[in-house]
């Protein structure tokens, strides 16, 4: 078993169906678990989840670290015109490229280098996305350049 996306309905007057907000991209073995109210809901969300909780406890951040260092140590511009083309090549608009450098900018007080900075640009972007497709749009490119840190 995976991580748990777990929905639970309510039954009953007033009640209401609660959805959790979408899962990140890059969620790896991933597995919904379904549980109605009921007399049995705790103990099976209990048996179902307690594996995957077991293991997630038991796991080591280490490959998540060194992906973020990894990326923080890829130099990949060190002029405007660097900056500029690094983006343009990865298919973001002229547009989006000057606002994703303006928002590293404002939060890192310097320009964007390295993989990282150009990340964390395109999430704080992201972030301003009042549309939700939109977003995760957006994040989903942000990984995809995350990805590709090796």
């Amino acid at each position: 078993m995976g991580n748990y996306h777990v929905r639970f309905r309510g039954r009953g007057r007033g009640s209401s169906h609660r959805e959790p907000s979408p899962l990140p991209d890059g969620v790896e073995d991933f597995q919904e678990i379904k549980i109605r109210h009921s007399k049995y809901a705790a103990s099976r969300f209990a048996h179902e989840a307690a594996p995957a909780l077991t293991r997630f406890a038991n796991s080591s951040p280490q490959g998540f670290v060194n992906g973020i260092s990894a990326a923080r140590q890829q130099i990949v511009a060190r002029t405007d015109e660097d900056r500029d083309e690094f983006l343009r090549k990865r298919g973001f608009s002229k547009a989006e490229t000057g606002k994703i450098i303006e928002k590293v900018l404002l939060e890192e007080h310097r320009p964007p280098e390295s993989i990282f900075d150009f990340v964390q640009g395109i999430t704080r972007l992201a972030r301003d996305k009042t549309q939700q497709d939109a977003r995760l749009d957006m994040e989903g490119r942000a990984k995809k350049l995350l990805d590709r840190v090796g």
